[in-house]
Parts: structure tokens; sequence; C-alpha cells
């Protein structure tokens, strides 16, 4: 802010000095030092104050942004959920595709259903099928796997 040197408080030093005399100069010294030390706690909560100030407000930014996207999430699902029920297309895509089509068909809650009759019985097999005695051993599941 000031560009002041060395030379130039030099030059200060000794004209108060021969204006107060070196009696009353370290009382002068004290009190102008007090001074500056106020003003410069004056500035630095001044500056904490408006970083403070300028942090709330972007965290206020992202707050508003992020509840209006809440909002807009909410409104799409709020949409979705809404919806007329699909059950007409449904059994209409079923009459065509048949009962044994791996074509997505949407049940009466609106939710999108794949009616493949091969992979609900592999399911059913998996669920169903009891482990062997290979599968408890934990160096393989098969007799050459255990000896290799």
């Amino acid at each position: 802010m000031f560009d002041i040197g060395f030379f130039e408080l030099v030059v200060i030093g000794i004209l108060a000095l021969l204006v107060l005399g070196p009696e009353r100069l370290p009382k002068a010294a004290r009190t102008a030092g007090m001074w500056v030390g106020r003003i410069k706690q004056s500035v630095g909560s001044i500056q904490q104050e408006i970083n403070q100030q300028l942090h709330m407000e972007e965290m206020q930014r992202q707050l508003d942004e992020n509840r209006r996207k809440l909002e807009d999430t909410l409104r799409q699902q709020e949409a979705l959920l809404t919806q007329p029920d699909r059950s007409d297309e449904s059994i209409a895509a079923a009459k065509t595709n048949g009962p044994n089509s791996d074509a997505p068909t949407t049940n009466h809650n609106g939710s999108v259903e794949i009616a493949s009759e091969t992979s609900t019985e592999a399911l059913a097999q998996s669920v169903n099928s009891s482990p062997s005695k290979a599968d408890d051993s934990p160096y393989g599941s098969t007799e050459p796997e255990r000896k290799s």
C-alpha cells in the first residue's frame, strides 16, 4: 500500500527525535505501535468476516443447487410413479409375443419384468441343488483340481 523504505523510516525517526525530544520519543513510539497493532487487528477481523461471509454464500449457493437437483429428481420419480397403469399394454404384448418370449413386459405395479422360462428354471435348479462333497473342499470342486 505505502512504499516506505528503510531510508524514509530513518528520516521519520530523526525528525521525531528532533520534534519530540529524547524524553517523549519512547512514549510516542509505544503509542504509535499500539495504534498500528489495533489497526492490524481490525483489518484482520474484517478480512476474517469477509472470508466467512463469502464461504457462507458459497455454501448457500451449493445448498440451493443441491436442493434444486433433489426436487428435480423427486419430480421425475413422482412422474414415473404416477404414470397410468400399463397392464393393458403388457397383456397385448404377452399375446403377441407368446408366453415363452424373452421380451420385457410391465407388470401391474409398473415394474418391468423379463419373462424367461429358461432363466427361471436355471435359477430354481441352482437354489434347490444341494452342494456335493467335492464342493466342501477348499482345494477344488472336482477330483482332478484337488490333486493338482
